[in-house]
């Protein structure tokens, strides 16, 4: 890429994603991590969405921060897939918005809503860290930044009310909240069995560890098996941990 390119693309705030599962595409990117830009964010979670992935597949995004893995999925897809990002930061869904835009991915669609296990509204406590929002119900983030209402729905009743195509492949990041996404997706994974990406973070190992045991437990419940994925982070602070799910065979 020319020198000037790669300046103005800085200076825009829309630099060219540099390698990666997303390298080549743009990324409205600014105030975030700048592992982004770079192609390196969660390089597992981006190798597991891409190999879980394929041309004409539906990729649900929740908790999709400016939505890099997104981008990732939209590509994989093509135009005849579809992405459903959910995403209830507004500066965060416009982000995403005009990275769709500037990649010409149209089949990405995103939704301004929280996702839990009903509908109505929520109050969000926003964070100065663009993906550390979390609803008032769960916790409060350790950088908060405002307050703000938004829109809650839930997986079964977006299908409904939109009639989006059921998903491939869900990956959820949603801040401590993921009991509540799945407890609202019930008969989308009894129905349509997707693969799932899921995060799971917490101050302490043993807190995560808790978190873990609950989504394991309750997938189980619902006929999925789940196994680790490799550590996106070297977890010497905070703990950071990502499982997938797949259908038990029968």
């Amino acid at each position: 890429m020319r020198l000037a390119t790669k300046i103005h693309d800085a200076l825009s705030g829309m630099p060219t994603i540099a390698e990666g599962e997303a390298a080549g595409l743009k990324i409205f990117s600014r105030g975030a991590d700048p592992d982004f830009a770079r192609g390196t964010y969660e390089l597992p979670v981006q190798e597991t969405i891409a190999s879980h992935l394929s041309a004409g597949d539906v990729f649900y995004d929740i908790g999709a921060n400016i939505g890099f893995f997104s981008l990732i999925a939209a590509r994989r897809v093509g135009p005849d897939g579809q992405v459903y990002a959910y995403e209830p930061v507004p500066r965060n869904a416009s982000a995403i918005e005009r990275s769709r835009d500037a990649n010409g991915l149209g089949w990405l669609h995103v939704f301004a809503d929280a996702v839990g296990s009903k509908t109505g509204h929520a109050e969000l406590l926003l964070a100065r860290h663009l993906g550390g929002a979390t609803l008032a119900t769960v916790s409060m983030p350790p950088d908060m930044n405002g307050r703000l209402e938004v829109r809650m729905t839930t997986i079964d009743a977006s299908i409904a009310e939109h009639g989006l195509r059921p998903p491939s492949l869900v990956k959820v990041d949603v801040e401590g909240a993921e009991m509540d996404v799945f407890r609202g997706m019930v008969a989308t994974l009894n129905t349509h069995r997707p693969k799932i990406i899921c995060e799971i973070d917490d101050a302490t190992k043993a807190g995560a560890d808790r978190k873990a045991r609950e989504i394991t437990d309750f997938l189980a419940s619902v006929g999925y098996i789940t196994s680790p994925l490799p550590l996106a982070y070297a977890n010497d602070g905070w703990q950071v941990s990502h499982l997938l799910a797949q259908p038990m065979t029968m």
